[in-house]
């Protein structure tokens, strides 16, 4: 049997198109909620990565002060040994007591001194070159200036009885650590105030090595010291 639905068209129309609206509002609503729900999820995570940044900006900044802290401290350790550098290079690592006492040594017997005068130079560094790239200009600049060289001789005037003496007394000093050159500037006949009085007059021209400290020397001699020894004990060992 066939169904006869007496209702009118237009109140079906008006029925269906009710039930869509319905539809549509609830689906409207399902939107809107979920857009609200997730415009407040955002901003809880905007808010909470804001609050990161901020505390990581902070720590970045307190880092950045204890770097700017690091580097002055490094800028003032610099300055200081480059200031305890110059003052060390300054300072006389060769008292004149010790250099006196190295060319008194030195005479053989029968020999003297007559004058010793002493003067100090700094020795010119020669001009650095040109730096092949920007690189090698900075660290030219950031490096720390080098201390002056200084370079000590000794004009000492003497007097022997021979020329022999004045060789013996050339070839103990320039054995010394401490020198470099030995020169022998003149050496002429000289007479007393007794006519039968001869001697020789001499001067002698001693470079010392630049920047050379007593120190070093000291060592040196005590090695030297005790390589003779040591020989001389296997000497009497031998003829024993």
């Amino acid at each position: 049997m066939s169904t006869i639905n007496l209702l009118p068209d237009d109140y079906l129309q008006r029925r269906r198109q009710h039930r869509g609206n319905l539809i549509c509002a609830c689906l409207f609503g399902v939107v809107i909620v979920s857009v609200c729900g997730a415009g407040f999820v955002s901003e809880r995570s905007t808010r909470r990565t804001r609050e990161v940044c901020d505390r990581m900006n902070v720590a970045y900044a307190d880092a950045a002060k204890l770097i700017d802290e690091v580097h002055q401290l490094e800028k003032q350790k610099t300055t200081m040994l480059d200031k305890a550098k110059r003052s060390a290079a300054l300072m006389e690592k060769m008292p004149r007591s010790y250099l006196l006492a190295m060319v008194t040594n030195a005479l053989p017997q029968g020999a003297s001194l007559k004058s010793l005068r002493m003067t100090i130079r700094v020795v010119a560094e020669p001009a650095p070159k040109k730096p092949k790239n920007k690189a090698a200009a900075l660290r030219a600049k950031s490096a720390p200036p080098k201390p002056p060289k200084l370079a000590v001789a000794m004009k000492v005037t003497g007097k022997a009885t021979t020329d022999v003496q004045v060789a013996r007394f050339i070839a103990r000093l320039a054995a010394h650590p401490l020198t470099d050159v030995v020169d022998l500037s003149y050496s002429k006949e000289s007479r007393g105030r007794d006519q039968h009085d001869e001697a020789r007059e001499f001067q002698l021209t001693v470079m010392l090595k630049p920047n050379s400290d007593v120190l070093d020397a000291i060592q040196t001699e005590q090695l030297d010291d005790e390589g003779e020894q040591e020989a001389a004990l296997l000497t009497m060992g031998e003829s024993r």
